[in-house]
């Protein structure tokens, strides 16, 4: 679901010099992290904490739960099957740290539908003793690739309801929850809550055959940046003790940008995915669920918001980061000036390679052509 970076990056820049001293700078930044000199409090402790994971029946989603159970929480995954949820559990109860202390517990709905969404977040109020989840994160979704003009509107309207409308309406019926003011001399502090979206690279650099699949991904990222300014009024209400009313809890806006993933949805893009695209993408190496998971908690708990999970990852949020807030100013900024170097013959190449396609092959008269 991503593009590869073509080899003709390596004779675009215009000096060498700036680019040999962009890598050197992102080197020192990686050895000064890795020797320890750069330490940080985890930002995202899971313990006992109540976590609910859409799309939680496989792929990413149960790779997420099962580390978070492995880490101590209660988790709840939902998702349409009710035999894969069903299934998704039993793995989640193997990884749990303490499976007798820990609570499961898995909720089958149409996340497409904001009233579902509204039932699942009252629900799981209900089975954690009157109180919401501490974290959300949204898996859930599927890919349909394919040309713009041979994908009918019904898929196209498909693919914005299961990518960015199941995230939106899980995000508005969690905030709802979550920002109810209060008077805060009535109850004590809690701890900070967490709204994770999953969106893909494909947000930050589109590729020929997924026209009905990155704009939702583009939405959601939108959502999130909007989200993250947005939360902060909230937050802020917490900070003057004069007022009578605020919210109970700080809350964090995660965005986690992954590649392609090795999973059952992924094997059924390969089924119908545009040959082009294919060649696209031809020199990036899928990851497994786990290590995904295991790469977006890791920086979840570094505090980090736009999230990605591999170095050409990086290259791709670095070319396209725009106003979002940065996770580390000097990191960021280095990786944004060698993306815009590399960038100068990426895109141009994309382009090419699609009229050569054309040039080759003519008009696509199917989704594999």
């Amino acid at each position: 679901m991503h593009p590869s970076l073509p080899s003709i990056i390596y004779d675009a820049s215009p000096t060498a010099l700036g680019i040999s001293a962009v890598f050197g700078a992102l080197f020192f930044y990686t050895l000064v992290k890795m020797f320890g000199f750069i330490t940080r409090e985890n930002q995202f402790v899971v313990e006992g904490r109540t976590a609910v994971i859409t799309g939680g029946s496989e792929g990413m989603g149960k790779a997420v739960a099962c580390q978070l159970a492995q880490k101590g929480a209660n988790i709840v995954v939902v998702a349409r099957t009710v035999q894969k949820l069903e299934e998704a559990i039993e793995a989640i109860k193997n990884s749990a740290a303490n499976v007798n202390k820990q609570r499961f517990h898995y909720i089958s709905a149409d996340l497409t539908k904001p009233e579902e969404c509204e039932r699942i977040m009252s629900e799981v109020t209900e089975w954690n003793d009157g109180m919401p989840p501490d974290i959300v994160w949204c898996c859930a979704g599927y890919c349909t690739p394919g040309y713009f003009v041979e994908t009918s509107v019904q898929t196209l309207k498909d693919q914005m309801d299961t990518v960015y409308w199941t995230a939106a309406n899980t995000a508005h019926a969690i905030l709802r929850k979550w920002l109810v003011p209060i008077n805060p001399s009535h109850q004590r502090p809690l701890p900070r809550r967490h709204l994770i979206f999953t969106c893909s690279t494909l947000a930050f650099v589109p590729i020929a055959g997924y026209a009905p699949y990155s704009p939702a991904k583009a939405a959601m990222r939108a959502l999130s940046d909007t989200l993250c300014q947005e939360i902060e009024v909230y937050n802020g209400s917490r900070a003057s003790k004069e007022r009578a009313r605020a919210t109970p809890a700080d809350v964090k806006i995660h965005t986690v940008f992954p590649m392609g993933i090795l999973s059952p949805g992924f094997d059924n893009e390969q089924q119908i995915k545009p040959a082009l695209t294919k060649q696209l993408e031809s020199a990036d190496k899928p990851q497994t669920p786990k290590d995904v998971a295991r790469i977006a908690i890791e920086a979840i708990e570094r505090g980090e918001y736009l999230i990605t999970t591999m170095f050409v990852g990086d290259v791709m949020k670095g070319a396209a980061l725009g106003p979002s807030p940065r996770n580390s100013w000097f990191r960021d900024t280095c990786t944004g000036w060698l993306s815009n170097l590399l960038f100068l013959g990426v895109v141009p190449d994309l382009r090419k390679q699609a009229f050569n396609w054309g040039a080759k092959n003519g008009v696509p008269s199917s989704p594999s052509a």
